[in-house]
């Protein structure tokens, strides 16, 4: 198993609205940022996590390419996710050992759209998006399903506040707790909003401690898949 490091990482200033900026123009500043850190121009693997729907269109992540420059050609790969599920696509490609470097990037503007409605129809459309369930009611069908305890999910809301307030990049948001949304979760359960981007370079082995003073080596790291419909999961354990 070879080594795998972060050696760099950059982030937007997240926003609760649209910025009129684009998904290429979002991005650059993020892929400059990592560049100027480690020095790097190329990237022998890049990998990106977004999500088509709230574009509105199929394969709306090339355009996203543009940031990167894209020739001459370049390995690159896209996951319909969130750019954890891209870091572990390009941990996994780095452990090929024919390349050191990967550039692992996600973005995304929700502020678009009603975002409730965009998850429903991700889901399956003939047995689960005429349910009409979205990411809300399944995060409360969890929070159900393991008794989660009121005074344990405000400590979380309390001390995610927190530690938000502690990067200047993301929102700041209240305290509270707020009025409830869907049974038993509240308005300070639920993810806000938010626009933005943020980009990581992996880097393998030696070339990691050439590239950064301290890398941030990953000793652990899993993938896991479920099954396709939601009523065969065992919602207490489910991710």
């Amino acid at each position: 198993m070879r080594e795998v490091a972060i050696v760099a990482f950059a982030q937007t200033e997240h926003t609760a609205h649209d910025t009129g900026q684009s998904e290429p123009e979002l991005i650059l500043p993020v892929i400059n940022e990592v560049k100027r850190r480690t020095g790097l121009k190329q990237f022998g693997f890049t990998c990106s996590g977004s999500c088509d729907y709230l574009a509105g269109a199929p394969f709306s992540f090339v355009s996203a390419l543009d940031a990167i420059g894209a020739w001459p050609p370049i390995s690159e790969s896209h996951v319909e996710m969130d750019a954890a599920w891209a870091l572990y696509e390009a941990w996994v490609r780095l452990q090929h050992g024919d390349v050191d470097t990967a550039l692992v990037y996600g973005f995304g503007k929700s502020s678009l759209t009603d975002l409730r409605t965009v998850m429903t129809l991700q889901l399956d459309p003939y047995y689960l998006a005429p349910l009409g369930l979205d990411q809300l009611s399944y995060a409360a069908l969890q929070a159900a399903a393991v008794n989660a305890d009121r005074a344990a999910l405000d400590e979380i809301v309390l001390r995610s506040r927190t530690a938000g307030r502690a990067n200047p990049y993301a929102l700041d948001l209240p305290d509270e707790v707020g009025e409830p949304v869907v049974e038993p979760l509240k308005a300070g359960d639920v993810a806000p909003v938010t626009d933005g981007a943020a980009a990581i370079v992996l880097a393998a082995g030696d070339r990691a401690r050439e590239l950064c003073e301290r890398p941030a080596f990953i000793t652990g790291i899993a993938h896991r898949i479920e099954p396709h419909y939601l009523g065969v999961r065992d919602l207490s354990v489910s991710a």
